[in-house]
């Protein structure tokens, strides 16, 4: 019978920590979990990513390039997570955004039977996630000051950039918001934003 993995992840470096919760069949791809946690997260799909654990550096392969070894990147759309990962505790790396670079933490916290219920489910989580392209981890504490300062000779300008992302429902950023009715209600759809984002990616 198929197992259900529960995950913890982490944005790392984050002070209070941003994470979130979820649960995903043990059959998902690493390239169907990417997905996953840029919804959960709540990051756009704008950058590279890649998975690694031990010896396995899970991401996307362009071109073969002929060399085979310990530190080819393998296809995240050929290994399910439940070839690699097999007992609770385990744990992944994920990075997104080779700049920025968001280096985050996946532990799998619970492995549990089949449940009758729609797949994947956001349980739990806390704060925003940064704004894709505010300047990793240091850039984001300091976008965080000058928001928190409507005085600040930034501030007229640094709130009109994030006001044109798209990182809030309202058109407006809110660091403490977690969202998971709005993000359950996207992974209920996780289909075809995978197909908008692959179609993006064609342009």
């Amino acid at each position: 019978m198929k197992k259900i993995f529960k995950f913890r992840i982490e944005l790392e470096k984050t002070s209070p920590k941003i994470w979130r919760e979820f649960l995903v069949p043990s059959d998902t791809t690493f390239y169907r979990l990417h997905h996953i946690v840029q919804i959960v997260m709540g990051w756009e799909n704008y950058h590279l990513y890649e998975f690694t654990m031990d010896s396995y550096r899970i991401g996307q392969q362009f071109e073969d390039d002929g060399f085979n070894g310990p530190n080819e990147i393998i296809d995240s759309k050929t290994i399910t997570i439940g070839d690699v990962l097999k007992a609770k505790g385990q744990k992944l790396e994920y990075l997104y955004d080779f700049g920025d670079y968001w280096q985050h933490s996946l532990t799998l916290e619970m492995i549990v039977e089949d449940l009758a219920m729609p797949f994947p489910v956001c349980c739990d989580g806390a704060l925003n996630c940064p704004p894709e392209d505010v300047g990793s981890i240091p850039g984001f504490y300091d976008f965080l000051k000058i928001m928190e300062k409507p005085k600040h000779p930034e501030y007229k300008e640094t709130k009109a950039w994030v006001n044109s992302k798209l990182v809030a429902i309202d058109g407006s950023y809110d660091p403490n918001k977690f969202p998971m009715e709005r993000i359950n209600f996207v992974l209920l759809n996780l289909d075809t934003y995978i197909k908008e984002w692959e179609h993006e990616a064609e342009q």
